[in-house]
């Protein structure tokens, strides 16, 4: 028997489930940013389906995977506590927070209303959160000592999830749709290892949080705030 043959029977159903997930939410979740879009008008078709992503995929199913309790284990310390974490972790931590700040936060801020920043901040931490919860806290949960499906499976699903939303808003950066599922790779890929290293999603949250807050989402809803 193969070794692949082997750890596919030594899968347990939840590890198998999760593994099945990526595909299913990124063929899924496409078709109803396109199809929600079209049907409801921007920006009520966008929000909907982001909610549809945010309470089916990234809070139905780790909690029900996961339970209640080690999902809020997630959120603890961890194996390190944050000043001791080290410079290298630290920079893999913050790094993502430079590219919003200076391509989106500072060229807009200008021209953002309160209201604009408000919901910016709010659609940030409701990000941050739900989707560490999904990206990074059930891969490392369920598959604690194999790199390649707690970090790169999920990082690179991760990344190529961002094509369903830029199906309906397209990215307004250089390089379009493909550069920034990349830059969504490298993300995830940085935020994965904090979670492997410490069994924790806290802080990688918090940079998460923090980075979508900077990247002035709240624009996208400017019909409705001003």
């Amino acid at each position: 028997m193969t070794l692949e043959a082997t750890t596919r029977r030594s899968l347990t159903g939840k590890q198998k489930a999760i593994l099945a997930a990526p595909p299913v939410l990124i063929v899924t979740m496409y078709i109803a940013f396109r199809q929600l879009t079209a049907q409801l008008g921007f920006p009520l078709g966008y929000l909907v389906a982001f909610s549809l992503y945010w309470v089916v995929w990234c809070l139905a199913l780790p909690s029900a995977v996961l339970g209640p309790r080690r999902v809020a284990a997630l959120f603890q310390p961890g194996d390190s506590r944050f000043a001791q974490l080290g410079i290298r972790v630290q920079a893999i931590l913050w790094w993502p927070i430079v590219f919003p700040l200076a391509f989106a936060f500072l060229p807009r801020i200008a021209a953002a209303s309160i209201p604009v920043v408000l919901a910016s901040v709010a659609v940030g931490v409701i990000i941050g959160v739900t989707e560490e919860l999904l990206w990074r806290g059930v891969y490392v949960t369920l598959f604690a000592d194999n790199v390649w499906l707690n970090t790169i499976y999920p990082s690179v699903a991760f990344g190529l999830w961002h094509l369903c939303p830029l199906s309906a808003l397209p990215s307004r950066y250089p390089g379009g749709a493909v550069s920034f599922a990349a830059y969504s790779i490298a993300l995830g890929l940085s935020y994965a290892h904090y979670a492997r290293r410490t069994r924790s999603i806290l802080w990688c949250t918090v940079s998460h949080c923090l980075h979508d807050s900077l990247g002035l989402g709240g624009f996208a809803y400017i019909n409705w705030l001003t």
